[in-house]
Order: structure tokens, then C-alpha cells, then sequence
């Protein structure tokens, strides 16, 4: 094996998960048992069976065929690094960052027909910058800018490319209205300085 694969897959860089001979070796090596650990100061880890120290390392789980669902990077017990989920079909259904736990970093996800569905980008679990959706016909959903995990302002679209006429979120405060993939209604959601507001 190459000096750059390894280093990629055991080294600081990040690999390269679209690259198959990359992949392969990661999962040919990552586990697929791990157990929960409460600590005493209440944080849960994960370790392997039998194991004195957090896990640290790849873990894959796999589908009842033995088709490799999801992949997810560990470090010292947490999530830290790559996490892909993958559709039935073979195709990437999520892709996502951890940083100490929590999601961090650039968040995608696809419809099974491989349509892009969420391109966010998110800080320690926060939602942070510019957030787009889409519909599973591939037309735009909605466009959202977010601040410290606030959402500050959204414009909708409906499943017809027609602007949502109800819709009005800025600055934080205002109404937003999100749509299926049919045209109904899916839900309404009033906001106040960021927050969803509870009824």
C-alpha cells in the first residue's frame, strides 16, 4: 500500500471517501462492534468490547445483506471526522463532519435518486451561513441564512419553482411555510429572534 493511502486513511488529512481503493481499505479495516460507556462525569463514549480506552478509530454498520449503510470516524470515543450514510441503491444518501461529537463543517444530503436534498454548513452542532434545499425534481426548496444556529432569514419555493407567497422570515422573526414534494402543506413555523416558537 502507497505512503499517501496510508497516510490518508491513518494520518491527520482527511481521505479521500470518493476515491473506491481509499474506501475499500477503510472499510476492510473498520469495526462493527461498539458499546456505550457512561463516564463519571455523566458523558457517554464509545469503546470496543472488552476495551479499557474510547474507541478511536472506523466503525461501519451494515445492512442484514452486509451492505455497508453507514461509515463514521471516531476519536477517543466520540464521533470526530467523516460520517456517510448510503441508500439501498448504493447511493450516498448523507455526508456530514464531526468535530468532539458534534456535527461540524460542511453537511450534504441526497434523495435515493441521487438529487441533491441539503447543502448546509454547520459549527460544533450549530447551523451556521447559508443553507439551501431542494425538491426531489431537483427544483429549489428554500434558501436560509443562519447565525450561531438562529435562522435569520428564508425564502420558499414551491414544488412549481412559484415563489411561497406566505412566507416571511427576516431578521429572525416571521413565518415560514415549507411545502412537499406534492405542493401541500407540510408544516408552518413562526419565529421569534431566531428561535422557533413554541404554541
Amino acid at each position: 500500500m502507497s505512503f499517501v493511502l496510508l497516510h490518508s486513511i491513518y494520518g491527520q488529512s482527511k481521505p479521500d471517501l470518493d476515491d473506491p481503493v481509499v474506501l475499500k481499505e477503510i472499510l476492510s479495516s473498520a469495526v462493527t462492534s461498539l458499546e456505550e460507556r457512561e463516564m463519571p462525569d455523566g458523558v457517554c463514549l464509545l469503546f470496543e468490547p472488552k476495551q479499557d480506552r474510547p474507541f478511536s478509530g472506523w466503525r461501519k454498520q451494515c445492512r442484514q445483506s452486509g451492505q455497508v449503510r453507514v461509515l463514521q470516524k471516531y476519536k477517543d470515543g466520540k464521533a470526530h471526522g467523516p460520517y456517510l450514510y448510503w441508500w439501498e441503491n448504493g447511493r450516498k444518501a448523507e455526508q456530514k463532519n464531526h468535530r468532539e461529537g458534534r456535527a461540524h463543517g460542511a453537511w450534504r444530503s441526497w434523495y435515493e435518486n441521487g438529487q441533491k436534498q441539503l447543502q448546509q454548513t454547520v459549527r460544533f452542532g450549530k447551523i451556521e451561513g447559508s443553507a439551501c434545499r431542494w425538491y426531489e425534481n431537483g427544483g429549489k426548496k428554500d434558501e436560509s441564512i443562519y447565525e450561531g444556529g438562529k435562522i435569520l432569514s428564508v425564502k420558499v419555493w414551491k414544488p412549481n419553482g412559484q415563489s411561497c407567497p406566505v412566507t416571511k422570515l427576516e431578521n429572525g422573526n416571521g413565518l415560514w411555510v415549507r411545502y412537499k414534494d406534492d405542493g401541500t402543506e407540510a408544516w408552518r413555523a413562526q419565529y421569534l429572534d431566531g428561535k422557533y416558537v413554541l404554541k
